[in-house]
């Protein structure tokens, strides 16, 4: 009695060929997702690591830091998404500060004197501390804000009574959601010592900012953070774009995965006992 094997046209699949789909549709579907969000952040140098002192000190004008190369330091490692943070909070002081204080002395609402007062002090407090750090590791610092904030600050100061006061509160809303994701990525994922206590204090005054604006009762549920990254250079967040892609590539591996296993339930070969 011999065995033989004959393809089964639409017999159900065999458990490892089921078993195989399924982990192959959860790699594909992670890679798909994941993808856009990673390549949202900087990749690593393939040059490898140089150091503060070998660092040219050029202004970062609006583009941030373009450096891949990871820097040595007393404190550890400084990688560029270290040094953008300190780059982006020191454009966030300088046209923050100026316009809070405007706001302060202009409004007549108490609540937005009140937020506008405090966030000024603390935006002065901020950026001493940031430059500060930025000497240390010698991290050029700009000294203007970014083309988008300029026109921030244009757009609150042309505005009055009211009007002024919800657009100082809205658009500082939207920055402050911006900067507190990036703070928070960075003291989650640094290794340089000093970057890390720096984005804790950020992450403290950054905070006690949005709460102060959300008390204004002027912020609205659209101003939680900048969504474009053409305007928010080194924005955590991926752009749309790169999620759209990232969906398409997901529902593609879908596709691809049913079709194979529909193919191979069709040919999947059956003993057949011959006499």
């Amino acid at each position: 009695m011999a065995v033989s094997f004959v393809h089964s046209v639409g017999a159900r699949p065999s458990g490892l060929v089921t078993r195989l789909s399924a982990v192959l549709t959860l790699a594909f579907v992670l890679f798909a997702v994941t993808a856009p969000a990673a390549a949202a952040q900087t990749p690593p140098s393939p040059h490898g690591h140089g150091s503060p002192g070998d660092a040219p000190a050029m202004d970062p004008g609006t583009t941030g830091d373009q450096d891949t190369s990871i820097w040595d330091t007393p404190w550890g490692p400084l990688s560029q998404y270290d040094r953008n943070l300190l780059i982006n909070v020191r454009w966030a002081n300088l046209w923050e500060a100026p316009s809070s204080d405007e706001t302060a002395q202009r409004t007549t609402n108490s609540k937005v004197r009140t937020a506008a007062e405090q966030m000024m002090t603390d935006h002065h407090i901020l950026d001493e501390a940031v430059l500060g750090v930025a000497a240390k590791l010698n991290v050029a610092m700009p000294t203007t804000p970014t083309p988008l904030q300029q026109s921030w600050q244009q757009e609150i100061h042309e505005k009055t009574g009211r009007d002024a006061d919800d657009a100082w509160a809205n658009l500082t809303r939207e920055a402050h959601g911006t900067i507190f994701m990036l703070l928070a990525t960075v003291r989650a994922q640094t290794k340089n010592d000093m970057v890390r206590d720096f984005a804790q204090q950020g992450v403290d005054i950054v905070m006690r900012h949005m709460t102060l604006l959300e008390s204004t009762g002027l912020v609205r549920s659209t101003s939680l953070y900048v969504g474009s990254m053409a305007s928010a250079p080194y924005q955590v967040m991926p752009s749309k774009n790169k999620l759209f892609v990232g969906i398409g590539l997901a529902v593609l591996v879908l596709l691809g995965t049913f079709a194979v296993v529909r193919i191979a339930a069709r040919y999947n070969p059956r003993p057949r006992v011959a006499e």
